[in-house]
């Protein structure tokens, strides 16, 4: 079972280099926290998009300071929207997080299915039977967009509603793990199929030159 399943997986320089790319900063996320003292980064908010909290950063010993100012560019870092470990606010929130997470599940999916041209058919056939035969009906390339679509919604839904307090709503922590990890699978999906989809080009165009080099001159 092992081996067949090791079979099936499509490998390139691209491919493994954003997987491991990609977990090495899912677990620093995960590591930081424990490598500053309890309380380093407590009870913060900031604004995403911007580096607040340089002063803090500067106190912190070179990899932790590197994976916080990275997040704090990138996230709000609200306190009460974030995972806490060893008494320290994690670097980005529980959405974001959670999304970086689900997104080594949506290469490594990738990863495993069949090399396609199309990266609609590639998302396709990473997905469980009972959905790929369902989205098949669509066509390839609108099974694609409708994965995307349907990966992207409910966290729009549930971001939007919370951004502009829509009732008064805010997003409980599950809703945030859940939205934030469909959006991350697919989009870890989607940039790995286009890694496999650019890949199998590549292979079919050189098989083709090859062929042609080798056909006779009056064939060609």
């Amino acid at each position: 079972m092992a081996s067949a399943l090791w079979a099936r997986l499509t490998w390139s320089k691209a491919l493994f280099g954003l997987l491991i790319v990609n977990v090495a900063w899912t677990v620093s996320l995960f590591i930081c926290p424990f490598l500053v003292s309890p309380g380093s980064f407590a009870n913060q908010v900031g604004g995403a998009n911007v580096i607040d909290h340089e002063n803090i950063w500067a106190t912190f010993p070179l990899y932790p300071r590197i994976v916080y100012t990275i997040g704090d560019a990138q996230c709000h870092q609200l306190f009460y929207r974030s995972f806490w470990l060893n008494g320290n606010q994690m670097p980005i929130d529980e959405r974001m997080t959670s999304m970086y997470v689900f997104a080594n599940l949506g290469v490594v999916a990738a990863m495993f299915a069949r090399p396609s041209t199309s990266t609609g058919q590639v998302m396709l056939d990473a997905l469980p039977a009972f959905l790929r035969r369902r989205l098949a009906k669509l066509g390839t390339e609108r099974a694609g967009v409708a994965i995307v679509v349907l990966g992207l919604i409910p966290m729009g839904i549930d971001g939007f509603t919370q951004l502009f307090r829509v009732n008064n709503y805010e997003s409980t922590p599950l809703a945030r793990v859940l939205t934030g990890g469909l959006a991350g699978f697919v989009g870890g999906l989607l940039v790995a199929a286009m890694l496999v989809t650019i890949r199998q080009f590549s292979i079919e165009m050189q098989a083709l030159q090859a062929r042609y080099a080798l056909a006779p001159a009056s064939e060609r």
